[in-house]
């Protein structure tokens, strides 16, 4: 097993979670300032990450000798504990940093997704305020409908000329 590779190999993955983490807050960001341009850009440059994420997964499964699809890999504290003293004790080091990132990616992923699911509840309810039917009066269709014979024809916010 080469344990240098493996450590450079566990060491870029770190980098690519920490980018990653840095996105999430920036998403975060642009879903409170309702700037979906900021956000479109965020989400492409999260894709880009996450492709060189799986580059580097993939490497990792070969440098850990787990065939590609397998059902379940030998775990990191395995080989930290097969390696070298200094190799397995940095081994150990990336396997808290890197489970400190994914618990607080995963939990800043849960909070934004929280954050866009209310943020579209939002959009859908004034969506159907803006489409609900006008009737005549003051008051809209709270006191009834506009009768189908009256003549009137009903329109909604949309249809009507500013």
């Amino acid at each position: 097993m080469d344990w240098k590779r493996l450590i450079g190999v566990l060491s870029e993955e770190k980098a690519v979670y920490t980018e990653l983490l840095e996105l999430a807050g920036e998403k975060r960001a642009a879903v409170f300032e309702k700037n979906i341009e900021r956000l479109d850009a965020v989400v492409r440059r999260e894709q880009g990450v996450a492709a060189r994420l799986s580059h580097w997964e993939k490497q990792r499964l070969a440098c850990m000798g787990a065939p590609e699809g397998s059902a379940e890999p030998p775990t990191l504290l395995f080989f930290a504990d097969q390696a070298p003293p200094e190799d397995g004790e940095r081994l150990r080091v990336l396997h808290d940093e890197l489970g400190g990132l994914l618990r607080e990616l995963t939990k800043l992923n849960a909070e934004n997704k929280t954050l866009i699911e209310s943020r579209l509840e939002y959009v859908r309810f004034a969506l159907d305020v803006l489409n609900a039917e006008q009737t005549s009066g003051l008051y809209g269709s709270r006191y009834g409908s506009t009768p189908p014979d009256s003549g009137m024809v009903q329109k909604t916010v949309l249809d009507k000329k500013v």
